[in-house]
């Protein structure tokens, strides 16, 4: 008899966001520094409402290299972005829709592939039905690994609900999709609500609407996959991460942090690390004198700066801590009140 053994190829680096809009250039900063710190090579952000008269503005606020597609030809309410770095991902858009995205996707890395369906489906029963009857359509046509992944505005099942009414006339038609096109979801670690409505205890209501569900191919391909649902910090939804767990991380690059020019010392820091008169061909010159500004940058952060950033990594690790144990004890209202002013804080 003859074993075969899986491929055990990488489809990760990719996920998804609802971030309830990001009309405001500090949420836009925020989502940027988001995706480069996580080292993500492709991404949904979901409920954009990013209108058209904006949207240029918006785009230019991503650097980097992000290419970018969104349905806001399909919906003027701007609801799906699809941003890759085409270095790492080549994208081929198959279908665009109000309340979804479809697209084949094929890692430039190691040439694995996957379909992809980002969704963000309506919050009205009746307008996800054609959301349901398509899903299934492209489930009929699609022969390899798939993925439906985003926000889908309701729940599979009661016990996904807390602080909250459920209806079987809510999840019936969402079950049978899934069953129809013989998708399950991945292995999941993180928050097991991925959304909150950030109310005050009293009125808390959490639910598990945003899901990464896979077809058999997927599994056969990709088993090393799962999806990590982070903490919310201060948006309503949690991010989700495709990550692989036999993938490590490298060493993290180096950032300019715009903080830095507001020091008195920034500009002596770049004067002294960059007028320093050595031989050698261009390239060297410039290649040593990133190198030694580099230091002096980092040097700078420490004697200027060590305080703010650790002052405002304690916050949001304590909103992490606090978030990450309401996820295993819902209806603790201590926890709620203090997960609510602790967000309140980092806010300020």
């Amino acid at each position: 008899m003859v074993m075969v053994t899986p491929l055990y190829i990488h489809m990760d680096n990719i996920g998804f966001w609802d971030i309830r809009g990001m009309n405001r250039v500090g949420k836009q900063k925020n989502i940027n520094f988001f995706l480069q710190n996580k080292g993500i090579g492709l991404f949904g952000l979901l409920e954009t409402k990013i209108k058209n008269k904006i949207f240029l503005k918006a785009v230019n606020s991503f650097n980097n290299g992000w290419c970018i597609s969104t349905n806001n030809g399909y919906h003027s309410g701007g609801r799906i972005w699809i941003l890759w770095q085409p270095k790492r991902f080549r994208v081929n858009f198959i279908e665009y829709n109000a309340q979804f995205i479809h697209m084949k996707v094929e890692s430039l890395l190691d040439k694995s592939m996957c379909y992809l369906t980002v969704v963000y489906a309506f919050n009205s029963i009746q307008e996800r039905v054609p959301l349901w009857n398509q899903l299934r359509k492209i489930a009929g046509m699609t022969h390899g690994p798939w993925a439906i992944a985003g926000d889908f505005n309701c729940i599979l099942a009661a016990s996904e609900r807390y602080g909250g009414a459920s209806s079987m006339a809510e999840m019936e038609p969402f079950r049978r999709c899934v069953e129809d096109c013989e998708v399950v979801d991945i292995a999941a670690t993180g928050s097991l609500y991925t959304w909150n409505n950030k109310q005050r205890p009293e009125e808390r209501i959490y639910s598990r609407i945003d899901r990464f569900l896979v077809n058999r191919e997927w599994c056969d391909l990709y088993p090393d996959t799962y999806a990590h649902f982070l903490p919310e910090g201060l948006f309503d939804h949690s991010p989700c991460l495709i990550r692989s767990s036999t993938n490590g991380r490298g060493k993290s690059s180096f950032k300019y942090l715009n903080m830095w020019g507001s020091s008195k010392e920034f500009v002596n820091t770049v004067r002294k690390h960059w007028d320093r008169g050595i031989d050698g061909t261009p390239l060297f010159r410039l290649t040593t004198n990133l190198k030694g500004l580099k230091a002096g940058l980092c040097q700078l952060n420490r004697d200027d700066f060590s305080d703010i950033e650790k002052s405002t990594a304690k916050l949001q690790q304590e909103v992490e801590d606090l978030q990450a144990q309401l996820g295993r004890d819902p209806s603790n209202l201590m926890l709620q009140q203090q997960e609510f002013e602790a967000c309140q804080g980092v806010e300020d």
